[in-house]
C-alpha cells in the first residue's frame, strides 16, 4: 500500500526541515529588511499584507485541509482521486474569481486603502498562484522530499532578490514583491509536477459532482474566516486604530514569536492524511501511538522554547531587529507563551479535521475571533502594539481551552502524565540556568549563546538523566541516522 511505504519519522522530518527552512531564512533576510525599511515602512507593507489576507482566504475557501483529508482517503482508487482532484481544483477557480472581485471593490470604496494600492496589488498575485499551486495534493500524497527541495531552492532564490533589489526604504514595492516571490515560484512548479499524480483535463462524458463538496468545505470556509480574521486582525486593527509604526512594532516582535510556532504545525500536518488513513482502516491502536507521540513531542520543545524566548527576548529582538525595534521587546514577552498555545492547537485542529469535527472549528473560531476583536478594540487605542499582543495571548489561550473541551473524548485516551511532569522540572532547571548565564556579559550575542546553550544542556540533560523515553528515542534517532551517514561516506 502506498500509504505504508512513507515513513511518518521522515515526512515529519522533511515537513520540520522544511518549515526550519522557513524560520533560517527570515533569519537572515528580516535583520536586514527590518532595518533597511524601518517601523512605519515595514507596518505599511504588513498592514497591506493582512488586508490581502482575508481576500486570499476567500479565494481557498479553507479547502485545503479537507483535499488533505479527501484525497488521503481515496488515493488507492486513481480515477476517484482525479474526479475529487478536478472537483474541488474547480471550485478554487471560481472562488479565486469572487475573491479578486471582492478585492476590487473594496480597495476602490475603502478610502484608507487608497493609499496602499501598490501594494495590495502586488501583495494579491499571491491569490492566483496559489489557486493554481494546488499544495493540498502534496501534502496529500506525502510528497515531502519534492516539498522540501522545492521551498529550499526559491527561498534561496528569493533571498538573492532581496538583497539585490532592496537597498532603501523607497525600496518597499520590490520587498513585497520579493516576499511572495518564493510562493509564486514554487506554485508555478507545482502546477507542472502535479501531472506526475493527476490529469486535470475532464473527459467529455464526466460529470462533475460539485455540490457533494460544498457542505463540509463551508464548513471549514467557516472557521477559516475566523481563523485568518484572527491571525491578521491585529495587524489590521492597529492599522486602522493606531499607526503603521505601531504595526511596524507589533509584526517585528510578532514575526519572532510566529517563526517558530510555525515549526509545530509542520509536524501535525503528517498526521492529517496518516489518521485519515488509519481511520479508514478501524486501527485506532495505530491512531492513539502517533497521537501520544506527536503531542509528546510538541510538548517536549513547545516548553522550553516559550521559556527562552521569554528569558532571552531583549538580546534577540535588538539584534533581530535593530535598537530603533527596541518598543517591540515587551510585544514578544507578552506573545512568548503563545507558543505552547500553538503547539497544542496545532495538534488539536488537526484533530478535530481527522475526525470530522469540522463544524466545531466554527464556533470555536467565532468565539476567539470576538474575543480578539472587543480586546483589540479596547486595547489598541490606550497601549497600541502591546494592547494587540495582550489581546492575540488571551484569544489563544481561549482558542486552545475550547478545542481541549470539544476533543475531551478522545483527548483522555492520551495519557502523558509522567511525561508532562518532566518535562516541567527540565523547564524549572532550564530557567534557572539560562537566567544565571545571560547576566555574565553585557554583549549581546554573547548572552544568546550562553543563555541558549545552558538552556539546551540543562533541559536535554535533565531528560536524559530521568530517562524520558521520547528524547532517547529521538536521541537515538539521530545518533542512528549519523552512524548511517558516516558508514555510507566510508563506502
Amino acid at each position: 500500500m502506498f500509504m505504508k511505504e512513507k515513513s511518518i519519522k521522515k515526512n515529519a522530518f522533511l515537513n520540520t526541515l522544511k518549515t526550519f527552512l522557513t524560520l533560517f531564512f527570515p533569519l537572515i533576510t528580516f535583520p536586514y529588511s527590518s532595518r533597511i525599511l524601518g517601523p512605519s515602512i515595514l507596518g505599511r507593507v504588513n498592514f497591506a499584507q493582512g488586508i490581502v489576507s482575508y481576500f486570499s482566504l476567500i479565494a481557498s475557501l479553507g479547502l485545503h485541509s479537507y483535499a488533505v483529508r479527501e484525497i488521503a482517503k481515496n488515493r488507492d482508487d486513481k480515477q476517484k482521486m482525479n474526479a475529487i482532484v478536478r472537483e474541488l481544483w474547480t471550485i478554487n477557480l471560481v472562488s479565486t474569481v469572487i475573491s479578486y472581485v471582492l478585492l476590487f471593490l473594496t480597495v476602490c470604496f475603502v478610502t484608507k486603502l487608497h493609499e496602499y494600492k501598490g501594494l495590495i496589488i502586488i501583495c494579491s498575485t499571491l491569490i492566483m498562484f496559489n489557486t493554481f499551486g494546488l499544495n493540498w495534493l502534496y501534502e496529500a500524497f506525502e510528497e515531502y522530499t519534492y516539498i522540501t527541495i522545492r521551498s529550499l531552492i526559491f527561498q534561496v532564490i528569493s533571498v538573492v532578490l532581496l538583497f539585490t533589489m532592496v537597498r532603501s526604504s523607497e525600496d518597499y514595492l520590490q520587498y513585497a514583491a520579493v516576499n511572495i516571490i518564493s510562493n509564486v515560484g514554487a506554485n508555478i512548479l507545482n502546477l507542472f509536477h502535479a501531472r506526475k499524480f493527476i490529469s486535470l483535463k475532464k473527459n467529455v462524458s464526466e460529470k462533475l459532482q460539485i455540490k457533494r463538496h460544498l457542505k463540509p468545505i463551508f464548513i471549514l470556509f467557516a472557521s477559516a474566516i475566523a481563523a485568518t480574521f484572527f491571525s491578521s486582525l491585529d495587524t489590521t486593527m492597529l492599522g486602522f486604530l493606531s499607526s503603521d509604526e505601531q504595526v511596524g512594532f507589533y509584526s517585528a516582535g510578532a514575526k519572532i514569536v510566529r517563526m517558530v510556532k510555525n515549526l509545530f504545525p509542520a509536524v501535525t500536518a503528517v498526521m492529517i492524511p496518516r489518521i485519515a488513513y488509519y481511520l479508514s482502516k478501524d486501527d485506532e491502536k495505530s491512531v492513539l501511538e502517533l497521537e501520544i507521540k506527536a503531542f509528546n513531542f510538541l510538548f517536549c520543545f513547545a516548553l522550553p522554547i516559550s521559556a527562552g524566548f521569554l528569558l532571552l527576548m531583549k538580546p534577540l529582538v535588538l539584534l533581530f531587529c535593530g535598537e530603533h525595534y527596541v518598543n517591540a521587546i515587551l510585544v514578544s514577552k507578552i506573545m512568548s507563551p503563545f507558543i505552547i498555545c500553538s503547539a497544542i492547537s496545532s495538534f488539536t485542529c488537526s484533530l478535530l479535521v481527522v475526525y470530522g469535527m469540522e463544524r466545531y472549528t466554527i464556533h470555536r473560531m467565532a468565539i476567539t475571533a470576538v474575543v480578539d476583536f472587543v480586546l483589540n478594540f479596547i486595547l489598541i487605542p490606550k497601549y497600541g502594539a502591546n494592547g494587540a499582543a495582550v489581546a492575540t495571548l488571551v484569544a489563544e489561550i481561549l482558542f486552545v481551552v475550547i478545542d481541549c473541551a470539544f476533543l475531551r473524548k478522545y483527548l483522555a485516551k492520551v495519557q502523558m502524565i509522567k511525561s508532562i511532569i518532566q518535562f516541567f522540572i527540565a523547564l524549572i532547571v532550564m530557567c534557572v540556568c539560562v537566567y544565571f548565564s545571560r547576566n555574565l556579559f553585557e554583549n549581546l550575542v554573547l548572552q544568546l549563546v550562553t543563555g541558549f546553550t545552558a538552556g539546551v544542556i540543562s533541559y536535554g540533560g535533565v531528560l536524559v538523566a530521568m530517562k524520558n523515553q521520547y528524547v532517547l528515542e529521538l536521541f537515538s534517532s539521530i545518533i542512528g541516522k549519523m552512524k548511517e551517514f558516516l558508514e555510507g561516506n566510508k563506502k
